[in-house]
């Protein structure tokens, strides 16, 4: 077995999934160069104001990342940056970064980690709902800044204010969204109605879904503690209008479970949009010809037949929803594949 310590590895996005990827090559001794559009590293972890199924605060993950990264002379972050061209050699690439200035730098990557996440789906063209029309009718990244702000002591001015939150916009809907399902947003829905009833004990929130799907470690008990102890009314049906009544939102909708309609009128409406590839990925898989699924989701199953070859790799939301922790294992595993790689004969 060869010992190429000196190959360095380019990995691309700064969340989760590419911080983890940079530690562990860090901590073994390879020469990173970590490349972040944004002005600082975490990706959606930075917007969000807890996590699940443990209420830890989500930029802890990041934080211990950062602290252990920076003992490594080895591994370079580049904020505000981008990659905008690449060359592909025998033995790695050659990659065109840019920064937000324009300036332009190029690296030699003998291996490649695509960390570009995910964004959610505009969830506009659900005119039904309001969203864009409405006050208040918010996506869930929206949300967890308003939850911020509350848990910042910024209270709202409605003494018991009403939270609705919407499951499946976009997802589970061939007609206007994608037929998949988004996987995270159960899990995310029941933190955002938790955190409401925490910060706010006379609020009340109501969470309407077709089925919530918790399939992790601790999530369902995580879900039946919101319903149960923090006592989130759960409504199986989707809602099928949303008006403008005397300053507040008028939610209509049917309990399938009852057979009844139901009539909610709310202070806030939240919309748990689909998980779509990000821009980044749609990019950089075109960039570095990766095979991609019929949503532009960077494709796994062909991407393992090629990796070697290629010397591409990928960890996180890239490929599809991933909730944090399956981000940071799938950075490490991503690490590792990258290390076998490059001590191999030769």
């Amino acid at each position: 077995m060869g010992n190429n310590i000196d190959k360095t590895t380019l990995i691309i996005g700064g969340g989760p999934a590419g911080l983890e990827a940079a530690r562990v090559l860090g901590q073994a001794g390879y020469p990173v160069v970590l490349v972040e559009k944004e002005q600082q590293v975490g990706g959606v972890l930075t917007q969000l104001s807890s996590s699940f199924p443990r209420w830890e605060d989500p930029m802890k993950h990041v934080d211990m990342r950062m602290q252990e990264i920076q003992k490594y002379p080895n591994v370079r972050i580049m904020l505000k940056n981008k990659v905008v061209d690449c060359e592909k050699l025998n033995d790695g690439y050659k990659v065109q970064l840019q920064n937000d200035s324009g300036k332009k730098e190029e690296i030699i990557a003998n291996a490649v980690i695509i960390a570009t996440g995910f964004e959610l789906m505009d969830v506009s063209n659900y005119g039904e709902y309001g969203y864009g029309t409405l006050p208040n009718v918010l996506n869930s990244l929206e949300f967890e800044a308003m939850l911020k702000e509350w848990s910042a002591g910024n209270k709202p001015a409605i003494e018991k204010p009403v939270v609705a939150f919407f499951k499946c916009v976009g997802s589970r809907d061939r007609t206007k969204g994608y037929p998949y399902c988004s996987k995270i947003c159960c899990m995310y829905s029941a933190k955002q109605a938790g955190m409401v009833q925490d910060l706010l004990p006379e609020a009340k929130s109501y969470v309407f879904y077709m089925d919530y799907r918790a399939s992790g470690k601790e999530y369902e008990e995580f879900v039946r503690s919101v319903i149960e102890d923090k006592h989130v009314r759960y409504v199986r049906g989707r809602p099928s209008k949303v008006f403008s009544e005397n300053g507040r939102l008028l939610i209509r909708a049917e309990d399938t479970l009852m057979g009844v309609p139901v009539e909610v009128r709310a202070d806030y409406i939240v919309l748990a949009a689909a998980i779509r590839p990000s821009q980044g990925t749609i990019e950089m898989s075109k960039l570095f010809n990766l095979p991609t699924d019929q949503y532009g989701f960077v494709e796994p199953q062909k991407l393992e037949t090629v990796k070697v070859v290629e010397r591409v790799f990928m960890a996180g939301s890239c490929g599809f929803a991933v909730e944090t922790i399956g981000a940071l294992q799938q950075g490490g595993a991503a690490a590792a594949q990258v290390m076998a790689l490059l001590n191999q004969a030769g």
